[in-house]
This record gives structure tokens, C-alpha cells and sequence, in this order.
């Protein structure tokens, strides 16, 4: 019987030492606003089942808990949140018992004191200061300074979230200046998906995160918030912009979709689907960006998510007393690469080869340009229609953040006029963010977005600068009064739509948004949450043209073209409009979140019922035949004085989305990761019997670097592998593309005349369209495997992802044949595969006391093929069409350049070539494919892609002491295009002069100058001709430098922070490509403006 005793009570003291052990091994995490020591204490307790003692008239649990969130162990978590060092902390068994240390037997203690600064050197309010390995610490003031009390030869631990951890040995010295350095790779970075948030090291999927806060990114002079992304996310392509305030073109892994237009990734802002426009998102708002890029991190979207995701977060109050920020900088546009033109020489020798007239030969020169010409006046157009653009921009912003409470207020104007005259754009925006606690369970916040654009006027023209000659009449008068006509026939003056003062354009974009938003902490059941997202948006537009009686003016020489009595005789070709649009939307999202830790056990479960709706109409009022001189002054606000008058184009549609989400994330051990989802979605764009979609995805990961065998490798921080599968849909169609629609009235119905005089006309009802009701959800199926990699102390972080997806019933327009009575109906068939390779490398290059150099490398590989199309073997070989007219051709690339392969030039010794085809010496030479005599269509190849082969970007940061200097080079290689329009003429010019592109500067074929590139000037009407080049290019495009004064020089006039700083925008680029922009491989005569250089200098304080 003693033995028996003996033995259960052996067994009990092993049990409770070993619950005692385990007991503070257990994680815990406090989280929370004010939370007192009490509360956390209670949270402890409800998350380890421990019960904590002490006697509270020797520790005052009132006090409140700082820099919460904290996590770890209960053994690491306790010694943080207790006040001071004087506190003895026992486990015995299921207890916790916490007890006051006798000051009598404590060493006598050394008081050291400084400050806490960043790497500008602004104070860091709320850091902490521990003597490690004691519960001894405290937090820094508003002033980042502290006092603590600390035992001699005490090491002291600094450490703030976002910045590295520093310690240092307390000797002689008794005050420490400690600099903390932003920590942009820690494990503990928190970025964005579907509906939350989550750690970077715990996250199965593949996310890219830009910081613009306080980064040298956010020095540019972007306009559009989503031209800080370029070359700093690996895989997401963002082309250049068009025009001022123009939203750049955007790509995430590569095009899924035939019809290019359904590739744009999905817009997050502050986590609800966002309805608006970027444009109407001021840049200096922006805090972070994070782009979503495989399925499980997309997938809670799954409606449009197939493209990827860009969840934009904005700023909110970072300190407890108010910060004022003006940011304001200005500066100057200018071509990036401009195109070169002929002068007046060479121009007449290419008209004169090409008319068979002989050498310096001028009679075929109108009057105006054979005066010019005698008179020694030459025209450069491109400087006609080019000045030097300007820009200014004017941020203002109040945060702060209290007690419960967080604001951020800002106000915005920005003002930009392009090289090109006429390209005008300015844009005005308010904004404002508050969050507030209620109670301890409740906080609630709104969002309020107002933001007015203006893009009103009209530009020169770029397509009349290269087909105007060097020699053409600018100004018919002395006074300064335009030409219209140059050379009395052809081409209109490259000025005359935006100075003439004949023509008018009015647009006005305007938007309005508000996101309310509800968060209930469920107080009786521990980590569940409700959240309620409610986002309305408007958008206004006003747009309007109107072509005044001058705008028809007619060919010819005379200057009584212009006479009030000809102008009058021209106003019943006046006309005008005036249109209105307004865009209405909403989102309503309901989230449910269960989150919580048993143990080594976190789990996460999120329930989301979401709608959103959009509404829009147009109304457009019309105008022509104006009877009176005078009438058309007020341009499209005095339609009502026109003869004839219109209200028509009146257009409405409406459209919604329906979805259902559920996910789950569980975690073992800090270690192990599982992620699952599955989406439901209904979309009303689509037919009755496919309305409805699912969309399921899974995901894991795992922390290697925690295993054992890892686990004391100094040099490897973090090593995490992940893998996932998902789907995702897309939905983008037009409204009712399901249905056939009818037209009637002037605007697209069948015309009857019932009289000879023309009084009654009836009109008649016309089938529009041809509607598809099988048309369901374009879908992709994506895999993505990968790894995170963190080296030498947060020095060196690399990430790599291998992807390949598919995307099958393919929504596009499809050609069918004629009989049908239509061109084509909107389809959902074909598959297109994509697959790729990702890697991201950030470094620290050099860190020490004055120097810090960083390095950022990305790199992206996309391919992508067509593995489906319409399923049809007309020719009967045993395979798939190609749609050659598209050119989709199946087992290939999109964007595939079909065409005849040029060899060269046909020389003169060329003969049995140009027997065989008809060719002369200075014609194309084409090589013959198809073996049979002379060069026919089946000779035609593929001669390259659009699609770039792959992409390089890398950036450095050099800060040395308080300047900072910051290079971004990005670069893609591989890829073509036609850097001119697909005209058979772009590189001709007859005796008229009036040719497109007529003034291109290029060595073209002579019989002295034997090019073996260029045709020569006598070379018409062959349309295989194109002028085919590489897209391949190197850009620099960010530079800045950036000067931050010391903090101590600010005292005595109460700035907390002034930073001046210069930068250049798109300075250099180095490639063959003679278009508008290599990268998107637009031209120059498609209408396309150039790109522009930027330089600026800006100033940046705070109060």
C-alpha cells in the first residue's frame, strides 16, 4: 500500500512539472487599445488555461499595456508587459504566481537616459527598452526619450515595430543615442488579401508588397498612384502612361485572355473592391500596395480575380500628437526620345526620287512652300507642336491618433501640361479616414473620397507633324493666325485643332466615395469578429466637342477662305454635343472571422456574404446647322441655337455580382501552414443557365528554417516553401451580351421615307447583335510553387515562384460569317496555358553608422500559349484551325506577328529574284517559303511576338548620413512589333507630299546608298511591307536624390521633419525601338503621345 502511494505520487510531481514546463511553453497573444495589465492578464488566462496570482498592493494592474500587439510564449510574453524589473515570475503547475523582488537584494543600479530616433532622425515614439533577460523596461516618450534604471554591465534591448532590434552593454556612459533602421523584410510583415490580413511567414501564396510610405519611391512625380509599381513587383507588367493623367496599362503574369481587355488584374482599396477609377486615388494617400498573385491569394475574389489582384492600403495616424504634412514639388516634361524628321534638303531629294523629277527640282512646290523655301524658311513641326511641359503638385495632410481614435485627413492639387500643346490635366482631392473604438468590442470608421479631374482640351497632332513638310505655311498672316492648310491641299496644320481656336472639348470627371465600416469583437467568444464593409461610389462625367464654322474651312490659298462672309456660309456645318454620364455602385460586404490558438494550434475561419452593383446612364444632347453669326460662341453650351437639335444616345445598363466565401487557415507549431477556400459567385452578365460559378482553392506551407536540422544555421533566417492551387473567374463581358439586341430611331434603325418632300420619315426596328445565352465564366486554374528566403540577419531576402495556369472558356469576340447578318458574337470557348518563373532579391549591401547601400533585383519569365480555339477542321488535315485573320494560331504565343519574312533589299544583281517576282532594285525582299515561283500568301510566317521574352528591373538606395540617392533601371528584352502604322506608304512619298509619314528621316534604298533595311523612295503600293523592330530597351527611370535635415536644427522653429529633394523621371533609354514606347510597343502615327522625361524638385515638412 505504501508503495502504491509512493508510486501515484511520483506520477502526480511528474505530471505537474511536466504541465509546469509546458504551461510556458504555450503561445499567447495580446492584442487590443488600452488594454490594462488586468485585461491582459485575462487574456493569458483564456488563451493557456493558466491562472495568474499576485497581490495587487504589490503590482498595480490599473496601468496600461504599451506597443500591443505582443506574442510569443507565456514565458517571453509576461517579462514585456510587466512595469519594471522588480518582479519575480513562478510556474507551479497550472499557477502562475508573480511576486515583488526585495529591493535590498537587487545590485545597486546604474539610471542611463537618450533617445530613440529613426534613420532620419526623428524621434520613435513608443519603442521599447528592456534590460535583457529581466521584466526591467519601459517605453520611449513623445521625444523618443527614456530614463530607466538598469544593473552595470546590463545589455539593453531597443526594439519598435518595422525597425530592427539593436542592443548595446551598458558601461561608463550613461547617455546612448540609438538609432533604430527599418526592418522592410521582417518575418512579421503584415500584407493584404481577400477580406484580412496575414504574416508574411505564415502565408501559403505568393504576394508582392511595395511600402510608399517614407520610401524614395514616393518621391516621384507619378500622377497615377500604380506608376510607383514599375519594376518593383516581378510579374506585374505596368506600361507607360498616354498622356497626362492617363492610367497606365497593366498585366499580372502574363495575358490569360484572347480579348486583352479582360486581362486587367482586380483594384482592392482598403479591403472592398473598389468601383472607381485610379485616376481619381491620390498617390500621396497610399501607405502600401500588395499585388495578389497566384490563386489561393486571390481567391477570395473569385469573381474577377482571375487576372490577379493590386489591394491598396492608405495611410492612417502613426503618433499620439498630430502630424501637419505639406508636400509640394514641381518641375518641367520633355520628349524622351523624339523622332527625327527631314530637313528641307533632304525632303526635296526623297520627292523628287520618288516623282522622277530631277535633282533639286522644285516646280511641284506649292506657292506658300516655294517662298518658304526661297526665303530660307524651314519647319521643324515637332517643335511647332512641342513646348516645354510643366507640372505642379501640392500635398496637405493632418494624422494622428488618440485615444480609441485614428484620422487622417489630406487635401490635393496637381496641375500637368504635356510637351505636346493642348494635353492639359489638372486634378483636385480630398480625403479623409477615422476610426474609432466605441467600447471595448465595437469600432467603427468611415472614408470619404472626393476627387474632380479635368481633362479638357484638345492637342496637337502628331500624325499631321510627320506628314506635314519641312516647308509648309504655318501662319497665314502676319498677327499669327494658323494656316489651315500648309500646302493648300492635304494634311491639316499639326496645330490647328488645338490653337485655331475652332474646336472645343470639354471633359470633367468627377467621383465621390465613401466607405463605412463596422467591426464587432464578440465579447463572449474569444477571437470571433463581425465585420461590415459598406462602400458607395459615384462617378460624374461631362464631356463635350463642338467644331465651330472656322473648323471647315477649305482647301485652297486665298485668305478670303477666312472672310466673316465665307465663315457664315460654313455654319450649317457647325455642330456639337454635350453628354453626361453618371456611374453609381456599390459594395456590401459581410465578414465573419473566427481566429484563435490552442496550444500550437492557430486557426482561422472566414465567412463572407458580399454584393456589389453598378448602375450607369448616359444622356447626350446634339447639335448642328447653326443659322446666325454669333450662334455658335457659346461652342456645346449653346446647343439650343442650332437649327437642328437632338436628344439621343441615351443609354443605360445595370449590373451585379453575388458571392459567397468560405475559408480556412490553420498553423501548428509556427511551422506548418494549410490554407483552403471555396467561392461561390453569381454574376448577372451572364445567361440564365450560367449564372453561377464555383471557385475553389488550397494552399501550404512550410517553415523549414524551424526544423532542427535548420534550426541552428546562424546565417539562414527564415526559409519557408509553398505551394497552391486555385481557381478563379472572370466576368468581363458587357452587360447584356446574352441578349440580341434591337435599335430604332436615327441612331441605328431602318430610315423610311413615306413623301418626295422628306416630311415623313418613319424609322424601323434593326437587330443589333447577336446575343449568346450559353455564355458562362471565363475560368483559370493556376499552380504556383515556390520559396521565401531570408539570409544574415534580415540582410538578404530572396523569393522565387514557378506558376503555370490555364484559362478556358475564353470570353471573345469571334468572327462569323456574313450571311448571318452580323460580323461576329461574343463567344466563351478556347483555352490559353501560361506559365512563368519569378524572382525577387532584396540586399543590404552595406549598413554601418554613415553608410547603408540596398540592392533590389527583380526578374520575371512569362509564356503563354493557345491550346484551344473554335474546335474546327474545315482543310480536313487532322487539326485544329488557326485564325489566321486574328492571328491565333494554335500551339503558339498570343500575339503573334504573321507576315512576309524580309531578307533584305532587292539589289541590282538581284535578277533571277526579280524575274521570278516582278521586283525592282529598292523593293522588299521576301524570302520564299513555300518553294513554289514568286512570293504568294503561303509564303507568309510568323515572324516574331508582340509578347517581350523576359524582364529585368533592378534598384538601389545609397543613404549616406542624411542624403539619400535612389536609381531604378528597368529593362525588358526580346519581343517585336511594327514601329509604325501598318501602312504600305509609311516610308514613301509621292509629288503631292502627301503621304503619311512622308518626313521620317531614313536612309532609304538609292542606287549609291544600296540599304539592305530600307526600300527605296520609289517603292509603292506593296503592302507586305511594315518595318518590323525589336522592342528590346533599358530605361532609367527613377532617379532621386534627397537631403533631410537634422532634427536638432528644426527645434527652435517646431518642425519635426524637412526634406528637400530632386528628381528625374524616364531621363534615358537605350534601344533600337524608333516608336512611342518600346515597352508597350505603341506608335507614333497611331495617334499615340510620347513619352515624357520628368525632372522635378520638392520639399517635404512636417510639423
Amino acid at each position: 500500500m505504501y508503495k502504491n502511494k509512493t508510486r501515484i505520487l511520483f506520477i502526480v510531481a511528474l505530471t505537474l512539472f511536466c504541465v509546469s514546463g509546458h504551461a510556458q511553453q504555450q503561445r499567447v497573444r495580446i492584442a487590443g487599445n488600452n488594454v490594462t495589465l488586468k485585461a491582459a492578464f485575462k487574456q493569458i488566462e483564456q488563451q493557456s488555461n493558466l491562472s495568474i496570482d499576485y497581490n495587487a498592493q504589490e503590482l498595480d494592474d490599473s496601468g496600461v499595456v504599451r506597443s500591443l500587439p505582443v506574442e510569443g510564449t507565456v514565458q517571453d510574453v509576461l517579462p514585456k508587459i510587466l512595469p519594471g524589473r522588480h518582479f519575480d515570475i513562478k510556474y507551479q503547475g497550472s499557477h502562475i504566481v508573480i511576486t515583488r523582488i526585495n529591493d535590498n537584494n537587487t545590485q545597486r543600479e546604474k539610471i542611463i537616459s537618450g533617445t530613440v530616433t529613426d534613420e532620419n532622425g526623428d524621434p520613435i515614439i513608443g519603442a521599447n527598452i528592456v534590460e535583457k533577460g529581466t521584466t526591467n523596461g519601459l517605453i520611449s516618450d513623445q521625444n523618443g526619450k527614456f530614463s530607466l534604471s538598469v544593473a552595470p554591465g546590463a545589455v539593453i534591448q531597443v526594439t519598435y515595430i518595422g525597425f530592427m532590434t539593436k542592443e548595446f552593454t551598458v558601461g561608463a556612459q550613461l547617455h546612448y543615442a540609438i538609432r533604430l533602421e527599418e526592418d522592410n523584410q521582417t518575418l512579421d510583415e503584415v500584407i493584404v488579401i481577400g477580406y484580412g490580413t496575414a504574416r508574411r511567414r505564415e502565408f501559403t501564396g505568393s504576394v508582392s508588397s511595395v511600402k510608399l510610405e517614407n520610401s524614395p519611391a514616393a518621391l516621384m512625380p507619378n500622377l497615377n498612384v500604380l506608376e510607383s509599381l514599375k519594376g518593383n513587383v516581378s510579374g506585374l507588367n505596368v506600361g507607360a502612361t498616354a498622356g497626362v493623367g492617363s492610367d497606365p496599362e497593366m498585366l499580372i503574369r502574363g495575358q490569360n485572355s484572347i480579348n486583352e481587355s479582360s486581362n486587367k488584374p482586380l483594384i482592392v482599396l482598403d479591403g472592398v473592391i473598389y468601383m472607381g477609377e485610379i485616376g481619381d486615388i491620390n498617390p500621396s494617400d497610399v501607405a502600401s500596395i500588395d499585388v495578389l498573385k497566384d490563386a489561393v491569394s486571390a481567391a477570395a475574389y473569385g469573381t474577377r480575380a482571375g487576372n490577379g489582384i493590386i489591394a491598396i492600403t492608405t495611410m492612417k495616424g502613426q503618433t499620439d500628437k498630430p502630424v501637419i504634412t505639406l508636400n509640394a514639388n514641381a518641375g518641367v516634361h520633355a520628349w524622351q526620345k523624339r523622332p527625327k524628321v527631314m530637313g528641307t534638303e533632304e525632303w526635296i531629294r526623297k520627292v523628287n526620287t520618288a516623282g522622277g523629277y530631277s535633282e533639286g527640282e522644285t516646280s511641284w512646290m506649292k506657292p506658300g512652300e516655294l517662298a518658304n523655301y526661297q526665303n530660307g524658311v524651314e519647319q521643324d513641326w515637332f517643335d511647332e507642336i512641342s513646348r516645354t511641359g510643366t507640372f505642379q503638385d501640392y500635398q496637405l495632410s493632418v494624422s494622428g491618433r488618440g485615444k480609441g481614435v485614428n484620422y487622417y485627413l489630406s487635401t490635393a492639387y496637381e496641375e500637368s501640361h504635356h510637351v505636346i500643346k493642348g494635353d492639359d490635366y489638372n486634378r483636385i482631392s480630398v480625403f479623409g479616414k477615422i476610426n474609432t473604438d466605441i467600447t471595448d468590442w465595437l469600432n467603427i470608421g468611415v472614408d470619404a473620397r472626393y476627387s474632380r479631374r479635368d481633362y479638357s482640351g484638345v492637342e496637337a497632332s502628331v500624325n499631321s507633324a510627320f506628314a506635314l513638310t519641312p516647308v509648309g505655311v504655318i501662319y497665314r498672316d502676319e498677327e499669327g493666325n494658323l494656316e489651315k492648310y500648309p500646302r493648300e491641299i492635304g494634311s491639316t496644320n499639326a496645330l490647328w485643332d488645338a490653337k485655331s481656336g475652332t474646336r472645343d472639348n470639354k471633359d470633367i470627371r468627377q467621383n465621390f466615395r465613401l466607405n463605412a465600416y463596422a467591426t464587432v469583437q464578440v465579447p463572449w467568444v474569444k477571437g470571433l469578429s463581425y465585420r461590415l464593409n459598406f462602400q458607395p461610389n459615384l462617378d460624374l462625367t461631362e464631356t463635350g466637342n463642338f467644331y465651330h464654322e472656322g473648323y471647315y474651312i477649305t482647301e485652297g490659298a486665298g485668305l478670303e477662305r477666312y472672310s466673316p462672309a465665307a465663315l457664315e456660309n460654313l455654319l450649317a456645318k457647325a455642330n456639337g454635343d454635350l453628354q453626361n454620364t453618371k456611374t453609381y455602385s456599390y459594395v456590401v460586404d459581410n465578414i465573419i472571422t473566427y481566429k484563435n490558438r490552442f496550444g500550437l494550434h492557430d486557426v482561422e475561419a472566414t465567412l463572407v456574404a458580399t454584393r456589389d452593383e453598378m448602375k450607369y446612364t448616359r444622356n447626350q444632347i446634339t447639335g448642328s446647322d447653326f443659322a446666325s453669326a454669333g450662334s455658335t460662341t457659346l461652342g456645346s453650351s449653346g446647343l439650343h441655337y442650332a437649327t437642328v437639335q437632338k436628344f439621343n444616345l441615351n443609354g443605360a445598363y445595370r449590373k451585379a455580382n453575388i458571392g459567397y466565401l468560405a475559408r480556412a487557415n490553420y498553423g501548428f507549431n509556427s511551422r506548418y501552414y494549410l490554407t483552403a477556400s471555396v467561392r461561390r459567385d453569381g454574376a448577372s452578365v451572364f445567361g440564365s443557365n450560367t449564372k453561377w460559378g464555383t471557385f475553389a482553392s488550397v494552399g501550404a506551407a512550410w517553415r523549414i528554417s524551424e526544423e532542427r536540422f535548420l534550426k541552428n544555421f546562424k546565417p539562414l533566417d527564415n526559409l519557408k516553401l509553398k505551394f497552391s492551387w486555385g481557381q478563379n473567374g472572370n466576368q468581363a463581358i458587357d452587360p447584356y451580351a446574352t441578349l440580341s439586341k434591337v435599335q430604332n430611331g436615327p441612331a441605328g434603325g431602318i430610315r423610311y421615307e413615306f413623301s418626295d418632300t422628306g416630311d415623313k420619315i418613319y424609322y424601323g426596328l434593326v437587330q443589333s447583335n447577336m446575343g449568346n445565352y450559353n455564355l458562362g465564366w471565363e475560368s483559370t486554374d493556376a499552380l504556383n510553387t515556390g520559396f521565401e528566403s531570408i539570409w544574415l540577419n534580415n540582410r538578404l531576402f530572396v523569393d522565387i515562384d514557378i506558376y503555370h495556369s490555364k484559362t478556358y472558356d475564353q470570353l471573345f469576340s469571334r468572327v462569323i460569317p456574313s450571311m448571318t447578318g452580323f460580323s461576329s458574337i461574343t463567344t466563351s470557348m478556347g483555352q490559353v496555358n501560361n506559365t512563368g518563373v519569378e524572382l525577387t532579391v532584396n540586399s543590404v549591401n552595406v549598413q554601418n553608422k554613415d553608410w547603408r547601400w540596398s540592392t533590389s533585383v527583380t526578374y520575371w519569365k512569362n509564356k503563354n500559349k493557345l491550346v484551344k480555339l473554335y474546335g474546327e477542321d474545315i482543310d480536313g488535315d487532322g487539326k485544329e484551325d488557326d485564325d489566321i485573320g486574328n492571328s491565333l494560331f494554335i500551339g503558339k504565343s498570343l500575339g503573334a506577328i504573321y507576315g512576309f519574312k524580309q531578307i533584305g533589299i532587292v539589289q541590282e544583281d538581284d535578277a533571277e529574284y526579280m524575274e521570278l517576282t516582278g521586283a525592282l532594285p529598292g523593293n522588299p525582299k521576301y524570302a520564299d517559303l513555300d518553294g513554289k515561283p514568286g512570293i504568294t500568301n503561303d509564303d507568309r510566317t510568323i515572324l516574331g511576338y508582340s509578347k517581350e521574352n523576359f524582364r529585368l528591373n533592378m534598384s538601389n538606395t545609397v543613404r549616406y548620413k542624411n542624403f539619400e540617392l535612389y536609381i531604378m533601371l528597368v529593362g525588358i528584352f526580346g519581343g517585336n512589333n511594327y514601329y509604325m502604322k501598318e501602312n504600305p506608304r509609311a516610308f514613301q512619298i509621292n509629288g503631292s507630299g502627301m503621304f503619311m509619314d512622308n518626313t521620317i528621316s531614313i536612309p532609304y534604298w538609292t542606287p549609291e546608298n544600296k540599304s539592305n533595311t530600307y526600300p527605296s523612295a520609289t517603292f509603292t503600293g506593296d503592302n507586305r511591307f511594315k518595318g518590323l523592330q525589336s522592342r528590346t530597351f533599358v530605361r532609367v527611370q527613377d532617379v532621386s536624390l534627397s537631403y533631410t535635415f537634422d532634427r536638432s536644427l528644426l527645434k527652435s522653429v517646431n518642425i519635426n521633419n524637412l526634406k528637400v529633394y530632386l528628381t528625374a523621371k524616364n531621363p534615358l533609354i537605350f534601344t533600337k525601338w524608333e516608336g512611342v514606347d518600346a515597352e508597350t510597343g505603341r506608335r507614333y502615327n497611331d495617334g499615340n503621345l510620347p513619352v515624357l522625361s520628368t525632372y522635378s524638385l520638392g520639399v517635404n515638412i512636417s510639423f
